[in-house]
């Protein structure tokens, strides 16, 4: 027993010896020597607020185009993309040269208010979705490296591929 009490002080001794020793590196933003921009301080969570103004051209093509009557509510900017939010609830993300990557509506539990995802999709799976699901309306689609992923209003998700081809079928 006596040795247990001589070792819990010596271990004790030793992690005070340790905390005390420590110093506080981090830094403080309010520093002047401190440099932060706004994007280094968010992380893949945390996007910046930026103004629809500073968006990259091609985003705003890509909305005008395709989004036409329909305003920018809000515009983040993240470490490797930009989401840009709509009037109508539509959420879209765009890598950081502006090419599109996601479209999606307001919540997992509201379905879109339009049938908007469709422009992002090529023609050859808008008429796959046509024939084989009609009247059924696509919930969410975004676009991988490698892939197509649509899900549609009924729970069903379909991975197709950069052409078209339909790789996978199943519930969400």
């Amino acid at each position: 027993m006596k040795t247990f009490k001589t070792s819990s002080l010596t271990f004790f001794g030793f992690f005070c010896l340790v905390l005390s020793s420590c110093q506080d590196l981090s830094l403080n933003p309010a520093d002047a020597s401190s440099s932060f921009s706004n994007l280094e301080s968010a992380s893949s969570g945390d996007g910046v607020t930026v103004a629809s103004s500073s968006l990259p051209a091609a985003i705003m093509t890509y909305l005008s185009t395709n989004y036409a009557g329909k305003t920018i509510t809000k515009a983040e900017k993240y470490t490797d993309k930009y989401e840009v939010s709509l009037s109508d609830g539509t959420k879209l993300e765009f890598n950081l040269s502006g090419a599109f990557l996601e479209v999606s509506g307001k919540n997992k539990t509201t379905p879109k208010v339009s049938d908007d995802p469709k422009v992002a999709l090529p023609q050859t799976i808008l008429d796959y979705l046509a024939k084989t699901y009609p009247g059924v309306g696509i919930y969410k689609a975004e676009k991988s490296l490698n892939k197509y992923e649509v899900k549609l209003n009924n729970k069903i998700r379909i991975d197709f591929s950069l052409t078209g081809v339909v790789l996978r079928v199943r519930k969400w």
